[in-house]
């Protein structure tokens, strides 16, 4: 997608880590599910899973940076299937994080910042 179509609020940047989604309710509730993370912004984060939470379902992701596990309540907002494999795109909102979670996406962000300066 080109720019100039891109209507996101916020830059993606790609990232490449590892982190688990657990999802609660009498639907689809999944207690560990394994999912790589393909960029942050701002606004969210995208992974690829094999186990999905469906859309506006509540997520808490738990994502390692450095020595550290950061755990974050987000909100389901996009779940689209690659094809036709077993493995789904995902897009989770900040939306339902604390101040104080969100300060590892500062972290993130100013790691990535000096890696590229």
């Amino acid at each position: 997608m080109s720019q100039d179509n891109d209507r996101r609020r916020n830059p993606r940047v790609r990232v490449a880590a590892c982190a688990t989604l657990e999802t609660k309710g009498v639907l689809n509730a999944n207690d560990q599910a394994f999912c790589s993370v393909r960029d942050v912004s701002q606004g969210g984060i995208g992974l690829e899973t094999g186990q999905p939470p469906m859309v506006g379902q509540g997520v808490i992701l738990r994502v390692a940076l450095d020595e550290t596990v950061h755990e974050l309540r987000t909100l389901a907002t996009r779940v689209h299937r690659r094809g036709t494999s077993n493995f789904y795109e995902v897009g989770l909102d900040w939306g339902n994080c604390t101040p104080e979670q969100l300060e590892f996406l500062r972290e993130v962000l100013s790691v990535i910042e000096q890696q590229e300066g």
